[in-house]
């Protein structure tokens, strides 16, 4: 059943690719970016798990059948999710008339504090933790960072609007300490920053780039997505150098140390997973409210000792069941949280997810609604984190998210005009 569980995968993930390219708008909308990402980077994790399962004695066949089968499940989940036919309450909800002028001053605050946190960073010693994570003022800087990829849509979705000299300015600002975090081979900014330009330009432009350029992207995301973990900034100064047989040779390399399976974010889940099912040692949501305590509690002010008094912390000890222990920068995967916490059913989170973009993208492009475009842009990108690192963390970009742009159109809304009535004719009169 490993075998069939496999090509079950790679099936569906295929089939949500072509039902993507057969109508080619579908390229930008969650069920293609979620399929690309399951090809790219669970599929060689799977092989590689599965070439080694004779050699692997900690990874049951058992273990390896429920990780294939519940990543089947997510996997499928994403396009049924997407199925979903948004209810006109929660279209109206988010058709918000937003004032461009107070939308201008949102963006300039948001890049400000952005820029201050990002340039911060470099000025200060990073502390890292026992687990190889940043940990003390450097985490709290580079949080409010991100906030630079919040507003580098609005400026450029405002100078494709309006092509005006601060418009344009404003972009290109946003955009270049941006890029100075890709050009240091950073894949999840790479991956956002391309989004963003991808789905502005279809948003404001209708654009769409060509049907092969999207087949060529998913294959090579294969490749690329080593060869950046391996290279980091170094991918770039080849790239730029045009020494494409160094990158090729890295890549190659990189694509075999997966196959290989030392590091495999796939066996993480596998295992957690296993812990799981036979100790019956579900979270029932409890791994996410660890996750948001993580994230949002700062323990520098309150106390680390009081921060982890407000977690469960109910995972399960891998190293006293299997003797393994978790590779200091590897993910456990959205593949393994959601199964951690609610079994096969958490396969349905992937499912609401895609129920939420499906209504974000029916209010961007049928309403035309710029709030609903601003968040579909942003949460993109923590979707596809949500597989590679956890269904935990996508919880945490997904408030961070949707709580500054909700302030963003808090602050930009339109005031309506009450209507002149008769009692106000008459005391005018």
């Amino acid at each position: 059943m490993v075998e069939t569980y496999l090509y079950l995968f790679i099936g569906i993930c295929v089939v949500i690719i072509a039902w993507s390219l057969i109508r080619l708008e579908r390229v930008y909308q969650y069920p293609f970016f979620m399929a690309a990402i399951f090809l790219s980077f669970i599929l060689p994790q799977a092989y590689a798990l599965v070439d080694n399962a004779s050699s692997d004695p900690m990874v049951s066949t058992a273990a390896l059948q429920r990780v294939l089968f519940h990543s089947c499940m997510c996997a499928g989940m994403c396009w049924i999710g997407y199925q979903y036919n948004p209810t006109t309450k929660w279209l109206n909800k988010l058709n918000i008339p937003i004032n461009e002028r107070r939308l201008s001053i949102s963006g300039v605050v948001l890049l400000i504090i952005g820029l201050a946190c990002y340039f911060s960073l470099s000025q200060i010693t990073i502390q890292i933790a026992a687990n190889g994570n940043w940990t003390g003022p450097a985490t709290i800087l580079s949080f409010f960072s991100t906030l630079i990829f919040v507003a580098f849509p609005i400026f450029l979705i405002k100078s494709l609007k309006n092509p005006n000299f601060i418009n344009i300015t404003l972009t290109i600002i946003a955009a270049i300490p941006i890029i100075q975090i890709i050009a240091n081979g950073r894949r999840q900014p790479t991956i956002t920053f391309l989004i963003a330009i991808g789905l502005s330009f279809f948003l404001v432009k209708k654009y769409i780039p060509p049907r092969l350029l999207f087949v060529f992207g998913v294959i090579a995301a294969a490749f690329i997505v080593p060869v950046l973990g391996r290279l980091r900034g170094d991918f770039w100064s080849l790239a730029f150098s045009g020494d494409w047989q160094s990158i090729l040779s890295e890549s190659q390399t990189g694509l075999n140390e997966v196959i290989k399976g030392d590091v495999l974010e796939l066996r993480n889940a596998a295992l957690m997973m296993d812990a799981a099912e036979n100790q019956n040692n579900y979270g029932y949501g409890a791994g996410f409210w660890d996750s948001l305590v993580l994230q949002f509690v700062p323990g520098q002010i309150i106390g680390f000792d009081l921060k982890l008094s407000f977690q469960f912390q109910i995972r399960s000890d891998l190293e006293a069941l299997y003797g393994y222990t978790i590779p200091n920068g590897s993910t456990p995967t959205g593949i393994s949280d959601s199964f951690t916490e609610f079994g096969y059913f958490g396969s349905l989170l992937f499912a609401l997810i895609g129920c939420m973009f499906k209504t974000l993208w029916i209010s961007a492009i049928n309403r035309n609604s710029l709030f609903a475009a601003l968040l579909y842009i942003s949460l993109i990108s923590p979707a596809m984190v949500g597989i590679t690192h956890g269904i935990g963390r996508f919880c945490q970009e997904f408030i961070f998210q949707l709580g500054t742009l909700c302030l963003v159109a808090y602050f930009c809304r339109e005031k309506k005009v009450r209507p002149r009535g008769i009692h106000d004719l008459q005391q005018n009169l």
